[in-house]
């Protein structure tokens, strides 16, 4: 395809991953593996299938958001843009938000689930054979790799959907936005989903699927970690567990040991108790006032908010200063 480039440039990035894993799981104060390493093949696909969960509402009502909104987004946003999109996964949102854009000229896919993003791009490419597409196997972090690729100099719209920003703590989400400020160029735009704060049994629910999707896909981060560095965890041996953490105001999901048992990671014993866990991800919920002044520090402004009418979800337009 002439319309398609692929780049890989994690592989060059990852070589602190073990030590992080381990660091981790070494933690006295609360075992943790980062949420990152949720995103192997079968993880990536797992939360595909969440999203279209009845009780997994962000997905749902961002698409019913970019939808009604097509009109807004196409007056605010530049012609013959390049759209960087951070953490692509699969195609839906990025699709809603080029029908609502003039004459798109790039789509940048960034994700670190290389096969996934690849024969994504595969099939964006050959479905849209006017737009070029430009697919990169990159952490949001490499942001000078990132640069030799993506130039400041010419119309970028960031796109991170899916209230993803809500996985970082506000420090970590400030340092975040202000990497993509960088990739992204002065005067450019970013569009970025946030989960808004609401009744905790609505949030509760969107991470305890009657099916259990999501624990499976909770759970699936022990096989990544065991494939990545030969270790031993058995899934059996955990349980999954989600709720909302008041103090914090954020989503927590956790693996709970059932029993007392060892796991032999990297030439060493990393013992649980039972009932102990090891915390995988969180989900910050906002306020549309919290997070405009967290968009404001981190070197954007705050350009269109839209939501929908229960204001249960929001897509921000920013603009880098």
């Amino acid at each position: 395809m002439n319309n398609l480039e692929l780049f890989d440039i994690y592989k060059n990035s990852n070589s602190g991953d073990d030590q992080l894993i381990l660091d981790g799981l070494k933690d006295d104060n609360q075992k943790k593996i980062d949420s990152k390493f949720f995103y192997d093949e079968y993880g990536s696909h797992l939360f595909e299938e969440i999203t279209k969960l009845d009780e997994y509402y962000p997905t749902r009502i961002e698409l019913n958001i970019l939808e009604n909104y097509n009109k807004t987004i196409n007056n605010f946003l530049p012609r013959n843009a390049s759209i960087i999109e951070f953490g692509s996964g699969s195609n839906k949102k990025i699709k809603k938000l080029l029908g609502a854009l003039d004459n798109p000229a790039e789509y940048i896919p960034i994700d670190i689930s290389k096969s996934f993003l690849f024969d994504n791009a595969k099939s964006f490419a050959k479905n849209y054979p006017d737009i070029k597409v430009t697919a990169i196997c990159a952490e949001f972090n490499q942001s000078i790799e990132l640069n030799s690729i993506i130039k400041t100099n010419k119309k970028n719209v960031g796109f991170f959907p899916g209230s993803t920003i809500g996985n970082f703590s506000p420090m970590n989400a400030r340092n975040l936005l202000k990497k993509f400020a960088h990739i992204l160029g002065e005067n450019n735009y970013l569009i970025i989903g946030v989960d808004l704060r609401k009744e905790k049994k609505l949030m509760e629910k969107a991470y305890n699927d009657s099916l259990g999707l999501t624990a499976r896909f909770n759970k699936n981060i022990l096989n990544t970690i065991n494939d990545k560095l030969g270790s031993m965890f058995d899934q059996d041996k955990f349980e999954h567990t989600a709720f909302f953490n008041e103090i914090e105001k954020r989503i927590e999901m956790h693996l709970v040991s059932k029993i007392d048992h060892t796991v032999k990671l990297l030439g060493q014993n990393i013992e649980f108790l039972k009932g102990e866990s090891i915390h995988t991800e969180n989900s910050y919920k906002y306020s549309l006032k919290e997070f405009e002044l967290l968009a404001n520090q981190s070197g954007f402004s705050s350009y269109k908010i839209m939501k929908d009418d229960k204001d249960l979800f929001s897509i921000f337009i920013l603009k880098v200063k």
